[in-house]
């Protein structure tokens, strides 16, 4: 009997070993019969611990063990409990990333009360801002917060983004790159409060944020008008020189013909004036071409005047006019995003003008021909010709109109995630774009130097003037700005979520400004209008723009 019974354990041995040979597929606290076929029950598993902190911000329990605590009337020195609350909100963010005292688990969520905080918070992903709760009566609870949404936790700061949510590295504080939750908050930003002075921004995700907006409001307040592009100098331009005069026939052994007079300008660019030419006893000499000489001169601007020979000479033509700036172009795109919020675009600067031409130097003279010589015992030369005056200098140039500031609500940077849950959206209205500058008027070109007089009595041929320098060209009137933008969601990449009850306001775009020295109704030069929408996306700062 012992035999059999020894067997019959042999045979359970090898049942249950060939069970276990295929317990690959069975749960580790099965036993089975000898022949398999019956399978044992497990005993019942515990149940987790129930999250303490776990379930949604209108419901969940506020406990110190959760969440870190401000309020107004709270004091940064407190460790930021429920009893002992702390007074802004960063620090309470701080001591909700890296806990309160040192070794402590950060508990990654700050309960706000109701209220106002007049402060720019930068929070990271990962750590949770649930605000508007009751706090009055200790209980930190937002069902009985006056209705909950009635009685926010304002966000509003005089200058500054009133809510960034930081990502990436960036975020590092929080540890991961956990989503956010933002709840029961209003960011309010200010009219013209961001960094450019102009924008008003209310929310930044910087890149790789995240974050989910529920039974919230994203407010943006007006952007600025851009400033007005810088006026050129309201005076004219350097003006040109006068000519020197050439020297009387019968005065000197070799009569030279009167020096160039030069202006310089102030970018160094220079106007020169011809050569007057010499005078001789059979004939006189050619003067120069007065500087710059135009690229193409149909018109023979500022060519020298001929030497007398069998005929009298001529004078030095008068120099060309400097070049106009013109009016420049207004400022074109859309602008893009940035860490700051929204960077638009100027109007173009205007072009400088040219200088004027200097005036050809006057052609010389002779002393000798029929009747006709100097006295017998003075200098026998002829006349010499005037040198041309120099022309005027080119204006400056006025400076493009500023972008208008911008209203946007929300800005969304590459690879941030963000979901709209029961929020209010608002822009209001973009700035208009400043004027553009207005150009300085070009000098005026000076007369040139008269030609040397021929003997008096005797029908000697006087030498020949310069001719004038060309004024200078007027400066050129700068672009105006482009307007600011108004949108509710401005973004990158689109990794949104709007869920019901969300809605977006938004108001109108700012004008384009007028070019400088425009009249009101005039369109050449002007800025465009801002972008504006609901949803606009902007390109990546490495895309050509738009």
């Amino acid at each position: 009997m012992a035999a059999l019974a020894g067997r019959g354990a042999a045979r359970s041995a090898i049942a249950l070993a060939a069970c276990l040979w295929g317990a690959g597929t069975l749960t580790a606290c099965a036993s089975y019969s000898d022949d398999c076929s019956e399978k044992l029950a497990c005993p019942p598993e515990p149940e987790p611990p129930l999250d303490p902190c776990a379930g949604e911000p209108s419901t969940a329990p506020a406990l110190d063990e959760c969440g870190v605590f401000v309020g107004e009337h709270g004091d940064d020195k407190h460790p930021g409990t429920k009893d002992a609350p702390v007074k802004t909100l960063q620090h309470a963010v701080r001591l909700a990333a890296h806990g309160r005292r040192h070794g402590e688990v950060a508990t990654r969520r700050v309960y706000a009360c109701g209220g106002r905080f007049e402060e720019a918070l930068a929070l990271p992903s990962g750590v949770d801002l649930w605000g508007g709760r009751l706090c009055e009566d200790g209980e930190w609870s937002y069902e009985g917060s006056f209705g909950g949404p009635d009685h926010p936790t304002i966000i509003a700061p005089a200058v500054g983004i009133p809510l960034r949510v930081l990502g990436g590295n960036d975020g590092g504080i929080a540890g991961d790159d956990a989503t956010s939750v933002i709840f029961g908050v209003h960011a309010v930003a200010a009219d013209a409060s961001a960094s450019d002075g102009k924008s008003s921004i209310a929310m930044i995700l910087s890149q790789g944020a995240k974050a989910r907006v529920a039974s919230s409001d994203v407010i943006a307040g007006n952007g600025k008008d851009g400033e007005a592009g810088k006026d050129a100098p309201s005076h004219r331009a350097i003006d040109g020189a006068l000519g020197i005069n050439g020297v009387d026939a019968c005065t000197a052994d070799a009569a030279v013909g009167a020096l160039p007079v030069v202006t310089v300008c102030d970018d160094g660019s220079e106007s020169t004036s011809g050569y007057g030419g010499d005078g001789g006893l059979e004939v006189g000499r050619d003067g120069t071409p007065g500087q710059p000489e135009p690229a193409e001169n149909p018109q023979g601007y500022g060519i020298a005047g001929l030497g007398a020979g069998s005929d009298p000479c001529t004078k030095g033509n008068d120099g060309a006019l400097g070049a106009s700036g013109g009016r420049a172009d207004g400022a074109a795109g859309e602008g893009y995003l940035d860490i700051h919020g929204w960077v638009g675009v100027r109007g173009e600067d205007g072009k400088k003008g040219g200088a004027g031409q200097g005036g050809g130097g006057g052609g010389g003279s002779k002393s000798h021909g029929p009747m006709v010589a100097c006295r017998v015992g003075r200098p026998q030369s002829g006349a010499a010709g005037g040198s041309g005056g120099s022309g005027g200098c080119g204006g400056q140039a006025g400076r493009g109109g500023g972008y208008g500031g911008a209203s946007i609500a929300i800005v969304a940077l590459e690879d941030s995630e963000l979901e709209l849950d029961a929020t209010k959206v608002v822009a209001r209205n973009g700035g208009n774009g400043g004027v553009g500058g207005t150009g300085q008027l070009g000098g005026i070109g000076h007369q040139g130097g008269y030609g040397g007089k021929g003997l008096t009595g005797t029908g000697m041929w006087s030498a020949c003037d310069g001719g004038f320098g060309g004024d200078g060209g007027r400066g050129g009137d700068a672009g105006g700005g482009l307007g600011g933008a108004a949108v509710g969601i401005a973004y990158v990449v689109p990794h949104l979520a709007i869920l019901p009850g969300t809605t977006i306001e938004v108001g109108g775009p700012g004008g384009g400004g007028s070019a400088g020295n425009a009249d009101v109704n005039d369109e050449v030069g002007r800025g465009a209008a801002g972008p504006q929408g609901h949803l606009y996306r902007f390109g990546a700062t490495n895309e050509p723009p738009r």
